[in-house]
């Protein structure tokens, strides 16, 4: 299973902030801090962003991580639905990633709850929406957005959902500056060619869609949604 530590790389840094913020001299006078790993916090899940799937597919795959202290073991991993439509199938509730067929048009929600040796549980929530685009075409351009570069390059439109009509499914396109065409944006748990440019996730409500492209120059992409 995947794990993410989390809580060593929050200690490394712990550890360098006490000891960038002294000085010569508080460092000669001070212990050495002493940093004792937490045991009893429960561990860390994340059931992934969320998914659409356009039909005629009716499938997807459901991909979730954890996070839990070295000193603690997961005993179990389970993915249930806790709404939606009653078609489905689910390969298998008990691995971090599976597939999820047999899917018809509505909204689930899928629930991932990771458990340790000590009973303690973390849990996390992924929505599926299923559905067909409409034939009207629809669509909203947001024009100039702005790429954040911290590590790696993004552009992030919050409140997603509350921007188109509740339900719908969408395709997502973007033009950047020195280019006339629409490219499409894809998901981040499709399929992904080899020259993939532009991939999205879903997640609290926002939309992020990353670059695997130059940045070299000042750039504000248009985006369109489709849907």
């Amino acid at each position: 299973m995947k794990r993410i530590n989390l809580y060593g790389l929050l200690i490394s840094i712990t550890t360098l902030l006490i000891i960038s913020g002294c000085t010569e001299e508080t460092l000669s006078n001070t212990p050495s801090p002493v940093i004792t790993k937490p045991s009893n916090l429960s561990p860390l899940s994340y059931a992934g962003g969320d998914i659409q799937v356009l039909l005629p597919t009716d499938f997807c795959w459901l991909s979730g991580v954890y996070n839990a202290p070295e000193s603690i073991t997961i005993e179990n991993v389970l993915w249930k639905k806790i709404s939606g439509p009653s078609s489905y199938i689910l390969e298998n509730p008990n691995v971090l990633r599976t597939k999820l067929s047999k899917l018809e048009k509505g909204i689930y929600e899928f629930e991932l709850t990771i458990t340790d040796n000590k009973g303690l549980t973390g849990k996390d929530i992924v929505r599926v929406t299923v559905g067909e685009m409409s034939g009207n075409n629809d669509e909203i351009i947001l024009k100039d957005m702005a790429w954040v570069c911290p590590m790696g390059c993004h552009l992030e439109i919050k409140n997603i959902y509350s921007r188109l009509p509740a339900g719908n499914v969408f395709r997502i396109y973007i033009k950047r500056d020195n280019s006339a065409n629409w490219e499409e944006v894809i998901h981040e748990s499709s399929q992904l060619p080899q020259d993939v440019q532009y991939t999205y996730t879903l997640y609290n409500g926002s939309l992020f869609i990353f670059t695997y492209s130059s940045l070299e120059e000042v750039d504000t992409p248009n985006i369109k949604i489709v849907y």
